[in-house]
């Protein structure tokens, strides 16, 4: 078998990674698909799927599907059509963070959230690298299976509603802002500021295998009882 013949094989193993072969299995666990519109304004899909396989592949489970540039790449779900004319497309996250591939090839993993949403890209597709409404996402599960160490901050008066957080995400981390975080860490930042909930990439351009920055003011209350859910920006 020539060299370019075996490289050929194994492109095409690729590019069907999670579409073919076997299923899924009750050990894989289990992930949340979302379906939304509009920055999330607008849920569509909001179900349990079988983990173990493609984004791709459990997206067409649930909705009807049609795909270009060789199926990796979604075109419309039920009938919802991107365009380029319009600037409107679909995209997709996984526990938050923008996908950095076909979506069959990410396989899911216990616990991902994955998030597909239509919307005008004209003035953030190249920006918009993380959305915070998948919470605690990305803190607890990562992406393709890595995870960080999180460090919660919180500014004057905030303490008591940071450690109910860090408990949340598994963190002993917890300390007054401006106090050291290592660089490989997830960051859940209290602020007093007016109500929102952001994030960032700590490193922008890094991708969805880097470090984000949360920022956070309002009722824990509320952000634990998923007020901020499916939303890009907070309601």
């Amino acid at each position: 078998m020539t060299r370019r013949l075996c490289i050929g094989l194994l492109l095409a193993v690729l590019a069907n990674a999670g579409c073919g072969g076997e299923g899924p299995t009750a050990a894989d666990g289990k992930a949340r698909l979302w379906v939304t519109r509009d920055r999330g304004a607008i849920v569509l899909v909001d179900l349990e799927v079988p983990a173990g396989q493609s984004l791709l592949r459990a997206l067409k489970s649930k909705a009807k599907v049609s795909t270009r540039y060789g199926g990796g790449f979604v075109q419309s779900i039920d009938g919802i059509e991107g365009s380029a004319r319009r600037h409107e497309d679909w995209f997709w996250f996984v526990n938050g963070l923008a996908g950095d591939r076909s979506a069959s090839s990410y396989r899911l993993r216990d616990g991902d959230v994955a998030w597909w949403d239509y919307r005008d890209w004209s003035r953030d597709a190249e920006t918009l690298e993380v959305v915070a409404g998948a919470f605690p996402e990305p803190f607890l599960h990562g992406y393709a299976g890595r995870t960080r160490p999180a460090a919660v901050r919180y500014a004057p008066g905030l303490a008591v509603e940071a450690s109910r957080v860090a408990r949340v995400l598994g963190s002993d981390d917890v300390a007054a802002r401006g106090s050291p975080v290592d660089a490989d860490a997830n960051v859940f930042e209290f602020v007093d500021e007016a109500p929102h909930l952001t994030a960032v990439l700590r490193q922008p351009g890094s991708g969805p295998s880097g470090a984000v920055r949360f920022s956070f003011s309002g009722s824990v209350v509320r952000l634990l009882d998923g007020d901020f859910s499916q939303r890009f920006e907070s309601p």
